[in-house]
């Protein structure tokens, strides 16, 4: 599905105001631990009232230079027990921890890019994941319904599960870009996001010992993005 008016006007930038940019800190929740800059949520809300006005200077900034601090490009992974041995690796599920700063950013832009996709009519009725007032919930009603309904009607029903692993790790960013770019997404906020997926950093974190820091080349680093992995 790509941008339906050719001659229309896309979403080329993102107005920031101290009010969003409070709302987006009060969003932080306490219990989430810190990433690799250090810095706690509950913390961050302790001083809201007094980050809200450098914070929005700083965002506008970042539109205007179309370049995100390197500190947001990097993440620690920590390994987090799912059950069954603790030898097997794969019995750990990895947290990528990014930084606060950076998810208050990201909330304000998804807010504004979520809000341009609905009125445009780029996200179709039968998207579930990421969009508010839907969920897994809303999507197996909406099949267990259908279902009935053929079920009562005499047609019978072949399903077909699909498992698809770590999906959003493996996301190319450059395929993302392009799909951005035919929803309408261009100008300035495209060159922040594309900023924003270059040269990012990972390392993994287990008991205040740190790996080496590798490249990462794909992924959802940007949540806004995940509803586009769907399609």
């Amino acid at each position: 599905m790509g941008f339906p008016d050719k001659g229309g006007v896309g979403l080329c930038d993102i107005s920031f105001d101290e009010a969003s940019v409070l709302k987006s800190l009060e969003k932080l929740r306490d219990d989430k631990a810190a990433d690799a800059d250090e810095l706690v949520p509950r913390f961050l809300n302790l001083i809201k009232q007094e980050l809200a006005c450098p914070l929005t200077i700083l965002f506008q900034s970042i539109m205007v230079c179309e370049s995100v601090p390197d500190d947001w490009k990097e993440a620690n992974v920590v390994p987090v027990y799912t059950g069954g041995s603790r030898n097997v690796a794969s019995n750990y599920r990895p947290i990528s921890l990014t930084s606060q700063l950076c998810k208050v950013f990201e909330t304000i832009v998804r807010d504004q890019v979520i809000e341009f996709l609905e009125t445009k009519v780029l996200i179709r009725i039968s998207q579930h994941g990421f969009r508010k007032g839907s969920s897994c919930l809303t999507n197996l009603l909406l099949f267990l319904d259908k279902v009935l309904h053929s079920v009562n009607d005499g047609f019978s029903v072949d399903v077909v599960f699909l498992d698809l692993a770590k999906a959003f790790d493996k996301v190319p960013h450059k395929r993302l870009l392009e799909k951005l770019n035919k929803h309408g997404i261009g100008g300035k906020l495209l060159s922040v996001i594309g900023n924003w997926l270059s040269n990012r950093k990972q390392r993994v974190c287990i008991k205040g010992r740190w790996s080496k820091w590798i490249t990462v080349w794909s992924g959802v680093c940007f949540r806004t993005s995940a509803i586009f992995d769907i399609y």
